[in-house]
């Protein structure tokens, strides 16, 4: 069996737990601009969710560019209540959210601790989708900058689950795919393009926040990034 020299993480949901930060952080956002005299948060975010899956299926069907996916979703739920967000509004609710999202990140010094040392061993990557200030931004909380090589849509313009972002990361840092795992939280993002170009994968099984379930899936995954970790050095990859 070809052995695992090089290792490549999805950032959100896979190295820390971003669903519930994000979650914490979104609720807090809707009371700052106290949206919560409008209704209930519990009404807005179903609401809000089931606007965003319905807008992903497009995304999907190549009918909405996924730039356009934050801004749209915010704008037709609270249409639903009676508001009418500009461009400007958006950017501020987002803008406002991350600095939530980052004063909830804190590093994980067991985690941290595992990966500086797998440096010793393999090639480290990260390929995230996002923008780049927000992406470095959260490394940086995480207490992982300069760790990793950093391949984010944001700044190389190829996003997952387009086979060209996985081949831009194996043809710019010359590795071969069998030598290559990614590991990542998304099926459709992460493991299945893998899959395709021939690399091994590993799913972090964890919910999107817009998720209502997880989806089946039999091949090799694992609970979180300490499990991974915990059994990459005595599984046979």
């Amino acid at each position: 069996m070809t052995k695992i020299k090089n290792l490549i993480f999805d950032l959100d949901n896979t190295l820390y737990d971003f669903s519930k930060i994000w979650k914490i952080s979104n609720k807090l956002v809707f009371e700052y601009l106290e949206y919560d005299k409008l209704t209930t948060y519990e009404e807005y975010f179903k609401l809000y969710k089931s606007v965003n899956n319905k807008l992903v299926k497009e995304v999907l069907k190549g009918n909405l560019k996924i730039i356009e996916l934050r801004n749209k979703r915010l704008m037709l739920t609270l249409e639903q209540f009676g508001l009418n967000l500009t461009v400007e509004d958006c950017n501020f609710y987002y803008e406002k959210q991350f600095e939530y999202i980052l004063e909830s990140i804190a590093p994980d010094e067991e985690v941290n601790l595992k990966i500086r040392q797998l440096q010793e061993k393999y090639n480290m990557i990260v390929l995230t989708n996002g923008k780049s200030y927000e992406q470095r931004m959260k490394l940086k909380k995480l207490g992982l900058e300069n760790i990793f090589k950093l391949y984010i849509s944001g700044e190389t313009h190829i996003s997952k689950p387009k086979d060209k972002a996985f081949i831009n990361v194996l043809e710019s840092e010359g590795l071969l795919a069998d030598e290559t795992m990614m590991i990542g939280d998304s099926l459709h993002h992460d493991i299945l393009p893998a899959k395709k170009l021939g690399l091994k994968t590993c799913l972090v099984e964890k919910k999107w926040h817009f998720d209502d379930e997880l989806q089946a899936y039999s091949g090799y995954k694992v609970k979180n990034i300490k499990q991974f970790l915990d059994e990459l050095e005595t599984r046979v990859l």
